[in-house]
């Protein structure tokens, strides 16, 4: 078990702003897409929860941070953009599929084939969602928090011996 000094309380906070920024960035993004449309149902159940996903996915790609930490700071940023866009994706599919059985249980098909097909259903609907039409600001959004993992994030002096 690692001591608790400084250095892990000041990673920890920045950590858990560094969630709360990102999920309110990517509420507020996708509410500003659709401010004045008319949405259908899907979109209204993919906007309650992308800002859970995104602070989700957030707090997972810090914590994951820790594997790359000695390596260079284009892999870092190459790392912690792959696991951020795999977790969002993972964590939005998986809120969506919470929400819509904890919301409509009555007509949900609880079988294992059912919360089978039922979880891909919600995973492919959030993914086309957030990116149809195609959104510039996620992807710049994405990239600038792979960034700051990297530059802020855990990181390590590389040694000579692995």
């Amino acid at each position: 078990m690692e001591k608790v000094s400084l250095d892990n309380v000041v990673g920890f906070v920045l950590a858990i702003c560094f969630a709360l920024v990102i999920g309110i960035s990517m509420w507020a993004l996708l509410i500003g897409d659709y401010m004045n449309t008319v949405m259908n149902e899907q979109t209204r159940h993919t906007l309650r929860i992308v800002g859970f996903a995104g602070a989700l996915a957030a707090l997972v790609t810090w914590w994951v941070q820790s594997f790359a930490a000695r390596r260079g700071f284009v892999v870092r940023v190459m790392f912690a953009f792959f696991i951020f866009v795999v977790a969002f994706c993972s964590f939005g599919g998986l809120l969506r599929f919470i929400y819509i059985h904890a919301t409509y249980p009555s007509q949900q098909d609880w079988s294992l084939t059912g919360l089978y097909f039922a979880s891909l259903n919600d995973f492919y609907t959030f993914l086309l969602d957030m990116l149809l039409p195609p959104r510039p600001a996620y992807a710049a959004l994405t990239l600038a928090a792979a960034i700051f993992v990297a530059w802020f994030g855990p990181h390590q002096a590389k040694t000579a011996d692995y």
